[in-house]
């Protein structure tokens, strides 16, 4: 048996271990809405603060991340995920931008999410052609970390237009054809990832908040 083939295997057994499987349908259609965004002014952000964005976020561990975000991130480096197939520029870390973009959203679209806008981060992605973020759960340790336990709700907003070899799987659905506003809740602990092979950059936003019921 190869080295490859036994490093393939380890991120399998870890979702069998714990009763993950393809074959049994995750239903996202409650889940799904359409905001009314102008993705140029996000794209036009995007060139006016590049020297602001983070350009060399790729996904790999670290130290703050929950021990099944590590565990997660430890087995994709098994499989071949690195800087070469996993970078992403980020903008919404500086105060100023997370402000702007929560602007450019507005606040119809904060109320169609259900999400209290003073408290919540948006973060705008890049993926350049033969990028991705591969199969992961999300956590929100570091929201939590900064604002406190609560409902929290993350939602992935597709930007650009769909393109060219842009999808989202979440478990056993594939998402492309999208329309520029097209947002998806993505529940704590449901298994998706995220990737671009195509021609042009993949622009989408991630946002994370509390929910205005709770």
């Amino acid at each position: 048996m190869s080295n490859i083939y036994t490093h393939n295997t380890y991120y399998q057994d870890h979702l069998d271990k714990n009763g993950i499987s393809l074959e049994n349908h995750y239903e996202i259609g409650p889940l799904e809405i359409q905001l009314d965004i102008n993705y140029k002014d996000f794209l036009q952000f995007a060139e006016d603060s590049r020297h602001r964005a983070i350009t060399d976020k790729e996904y790999k561990p670290r130290p703050f991340l929950t021990d099944e975000s590590m565990r997660q991130a430890v087995l994709s480096q098994f499989i071949g995920y690195d800087a070469g197939n996993t970078m992403e520029t980020n903008w919404g870390i500086e105060p100023e931008d997370d402000a702007k973009l929560k602007e450019l959203l507005g606040d119809a679209n904060f109320e169609k999410m259900n999400l209290v806008k003073e408290t919540s981060l948006v973060r705008l992605l890049q993926y350049n052609p033969g990028h991705g973020i591969p199969l992961h759960t999300d956590s929100y340790n570091g929201f939590m970390k900064r604002f406190g336990p609560g409902k929290i709700t993350r939602y992935f907003v597709a930007i650009s237009p769909w393109d060219w070899g842009h999808f989202l799987q979440v478990h056993d659905n594939m998402i492309h054809h999208w329309d520029p506003g097209y947002a998806l809740e993505i529940k704590e602990g449901v298994w998706h990832l995220s990737g671009n092979f195509g021609i042009a950059p993949k622009y989408t936003l991630t946002v994370t908040g509390y929910d205005v019921n709770d």
